[in-house]
């Protein structure tokens, strides 16, 4: 007993340290508006993109950007000749046939030898017949037509974005999602190209109308510091789609400003704007679960987070005004920026009385789909095969991301219209999202999501979701609780499931760990016990946490995010200490 006694003692000291360093060095981080940055790892993939789009659109005027991009792109190849989705991680299909094309598009005789250790890796992954091959090159579209633009291959079968999305009944269009601005402005190159028959250039004419009004349109929506989608990435393939369609220099002239604006440090580029919305949600929830409500900085991160809430409807994905994006000036409105948005105000004393907490918890019932689950961006109805995405690569893997609904997204609603007081418990709309979640539970008692890798934070966002309504003990929870029992690492945290013994990432322990603590897990059970021994001991020397591959952002292109990581495990360290001492 005394031994037990004295365990429990020091586990509380070092838990009380950790979390006082851990939230020194954040506030250190803030920002002097209240906000956290919310840094996205440096990506080959997004660089290439836009080093092609500056070459093909104005390589004088960005010459000094180009040269920085192809820099970075030269000094990251990896060891076997690929590129990954972020520094030092394993090489992609993805990111290096896109490298490869960017380099033989821009410095074939400087990167030559770059870009044969390059394609000899892309010849390992299974040369052209993977590109073409969705299931192995998720973005085929984009690297088979790169390969060919940049002379390696030939456009052979290359698929053609069809600009007829355009005239697609709005409640079909909205269902692309953040795809759309590619899919319009690749619509326009192809429609540009000769060889067309009197009833293609008939729909041509229809239609280009259509895909410049829907660009115009976002344009106004991003102000003029902001990017489509709020992401490079997208931001150059519709530089691309409009440089060679020769359409809207105006639009073009936009985004160059964009690039320049949100090129990093390294000399890259990421796959979006840094997410600021969630780092202030994330790091503002654990700071009140830490007791520091009432700190006048945590305070300015609330009145942040205010300011960040979008007033007015978003007509490209049919959501109604009040939601929130990742990031200003225009990231999209989504299920959970907007549901991390209101559990953050409630976490301040803010309730369904207040105008803006109201209109956030309507924003998400008004986005919850028929089945009782929430997606991203867009409301999914009965009709669900009509997604026209399937268009874009003719197989079922698009809409992984752009369509569906999503376990992490629904938990975050969950708890938002729970925790705020929007939906009482046993309100009908919480049963149904509880029966979703039910549905969707693997027979092992893990739940996949879309928007992380593995399965631990589908599975934790869920018993954390379950917990703050009140449904801790129900059969979906004790299932969720065993799965992660028995897939909690040897060295106490968790990692990247199924993979056998996937190393273990503070997202993924974090999320586990909230989980566990919201169903109500003994404090000092074993699981929870070696987990918070986890997060404090593999802090950085910063007294953070690195953050690790998880995050998921479009067909199967990861990132990592820092704020991700230490705010979830703040969020972690913060609600077991509660229950330690409750």
């Amino acid at each position: 007993m005394t031994t037990n006694a004295s365990a429990e003692s020091a586990l509380r000291a070092d838990l009380d340290q950790a979390l006082a360093e851990t939230i020194d060095a954040l506030f250190e981080l803030q920002r002097s508006d209240g906000s956290w940055e919310g840094r996205l790892s440096p990506s080959a993939g997004s660089t290439a993109d836009v080093v092609i789009a500056m070459h093909l659109a104005d390589p004088e005027g960005c010459a000094d950007l180009i040269e920085r991009g192809v820099d970075f792109l030269l000094r990251t190849q990896g060891e076997d000749g690929g590129w990954g989705d972020d520094v030092d991680t394993g090489s992609t299909l993805n990111g290096t046939a896109l490298t490869v094309a960017a380099l033989a598009l821009v410095v074939p005789e400087r990167a030559a030898e770059n870009i044969r250790r390059g394609w000899r890796r892309v010849e390992e992954f299974g040369g052209m017949e993977a590109v073409r091959d969705v299931q192995q090159c998720s973005l085929t579209v984009l690297v088979h037509f790169y390969l060919a633009l940049a002379g390696l291959v030939s456009d052979e079968d290359l698929l053609r974005v069809p600009i007829e999305i355009a005239l697609l009944p709005a409640p079909l269009r909205k269902k692309l999602t953040f795809a759309m601005p590619t899919a319009m402005a690749w619509g326009l190159m192809a429609a540009d190209r000769p060889g067309h028959g009197r009833m293609r250039r008939a729909i041509n004419r229809a239609a280009t109308p259509k895909a410049i009004e829907y660009l115009v349109g976002l344009v106004g929506f991003e102000g003029p510091n902001g990017g489509f989608v709020e992401s490079p990435m997208m931001s150059a393939n519709v530089v691309i789609g409009l440089t060679i369609a020769n359409q809207r220099p105006d639009i073009v002239d936009h985004c160059l400003k964009y690039f320049r604006a949100t090129i990093k440090p390294e000399g890259a580029w990421s796959v979006t704007r840094d997410l600021e919305v969630d780092a202030t949600n994330f790091i503002t929830v654990g700071m009140q679960h830490a007791g520091l409500g009432d700190d006048a900085r945590v305070r300015k991160g609330l009145d942040w987070i205010r300011g960040a809430q979008r007033p007015e409807e978003f007509i490209w994905t049919g959501a109604p005004s009040g939601g929130w994006g990742w990031g200003l000036p225009s990231g999209w409105p989504n299920s959970g920026n907007t549901g991390d948005a209101v559990i953050a105000l409630s976490g301040g004393g803010a309730d369904v009385s207040d105008p803006q907490v109201r209109q956030g918890a309507d924003w998400l019932l008004k986005q919850q789909n028929y089945d009782g689950s929430w997606s991203c961006f867009a409301q999914v109805g009965r009709i669900a095969s009509l997604d026209p995405s399937f268009a874009l690569v003719g197989k079922a893997r698009s809409p992984k991301v752009l369509y569906g609904p999503c376990a992490v997204m629904s938990a975050e609603a969950v708890s938002a219209l729970g925790l705020s007081g929007a939906c009482p418990q046993g309100d009908p709309r919480l049963v149904q999202a509880y029966q979703w979640f039910r549905s969707i539970q693997r027979a092992d008692g893990g739940i996949d999501n879309k928007w992380y890798t593995g399965r631990v934070t589908g599975t934790g966002s869920v018993l954390r979701a379950l917990g703050d309504i009140g449904l801790g003990h129900t059969e979906v929870a004790r299932r969720g609780v065993g799965w992660l029992r028995l897939n909690q690492n040897p060295d106490g945290g968790w990692g990247q499931t199924p993979a056998p013994d996937g190393p273990s990432t503070a997202e993924e322990t974090a999320m586990a760990m909230l989980g566990l603590v919201a169903v109500g897990t003994d404090p000092l059970d074993p699981v929870l016990v070696r987990g918070a021994r986890w997060l404090i001991d593999n802090r950085n020397d910063a007294a953070l946490w690195n953050p690790s591959l998880v995050g998921v952002y479009f067909l199967e292109l990861l990132y990592r995010h820092d704020h991700t990581a230490n705010g979830y495990a703040l969020q972690a360290l913060a609600r077991y200490r509660e229950a330690l001492n409750a």
